[in-house]
Parts: structure tokens; C-alpha cells; sequence
């Protein structure tokens, strides 16, 4: 910006010594070394410091949080079924034979079950 200035400035003062006469006497190259001169000067000037900044960090505002209690609640969870080793005495059977006791292997089936579990508060946020 500075550079277009003096560069401006330089221009009319050229014009304005080719153009318009003198009002005292001299030399008209002495007039246009002195504005070559001072053109020389300005242009010989540093430029000015340029700022940057950044862009400041955006601040967010805290979302309004609502705390949520604690609870308890029904779960349904599922009981795997076992096995188990039963004894079964002797006995007569319909034909009146004698069958000696021994061991026999049941299963129990698995089943849902209703559980209460407790759930813990926490903080919700919007």
C-alpha cells in the first residue's frame, strides 16, 4: 500500500514538473533529480509490519446437564440347564422281576428368569 503511494506521489510530482513552469528560476533536471531523489526515498522505505492474528478459539457454552437417579430394574436373563446324576432304588418291574438300583443322568432344562438389577445415575446431557 505504501509502495502505491510513493509511486503515486512520484507520478504527479514528474507530471507537475513537466507540466507546470517554475515559479523561480533553476533548472528544470535540477527540479526533476530532486523528485527522483525523493521517489528514491520513499520507494527505499521498509514496508510496515504486518500483524497477523488468529482467529481466537471459539468458546463453547457448558450444555445444561440433568442428573438422572438411580434405579432398579426387571432384567430377564437366561439360566443354562445343568445335568444331574440321580439314584434310583431297586424295584419290581410290572412283570415282577427285580431290577437293582443304579445311577441315571437327568437333565434340567434352562429358563428365563426374572432378575432385579440396579442401575446407576449418571448425568444426561441436552
Amino acid at each position: 500500500m505504501w509502495k502505491k503511494l510513493a509511486l503515486m506521489i512520484l507520478v504527479l510530482a514528474l507530471i507537475s514538473v513537466f507540466t507546470i513552469p517554475p515559479a523561480e528560476a533553476g533548472s528544470r533536471h535540477h527540479l526533476v533529480l530532486k523528485a527522483l531523489a525523493l521517489g528514491g526515498l520513499l520507494a527505499a522505505l521498509p514496508p510496515p509490519p504486518v500483524f497477523v492474528s488468529r482467529a481466537p478459539e471459539p468458546y463453547y457454552f457448558p450444555l445444561p446437564r440433568e442428573y438422572v437417579p438411580g434405579h432398579w430394574e426387571m432384567t430377564r436373563e437366561w439360566v443354562p440347564g445343568t445335568w444331574e446324576r440321580v439314584s434310583i432304588p431297586g424295584y419290581y418291574d410290572r412283570w415282577g422281576r427285580w431290577v437293582a438300583g443304579h445311577y441315571e443322568n437327568r437333565q434340567i432344562p434352562g429358563y428365563y428368569a426374572e432378575r432385579r438389577v440396579w442401575i446407576e445415575g449418571y448425568y444426561r446431557s441436552y
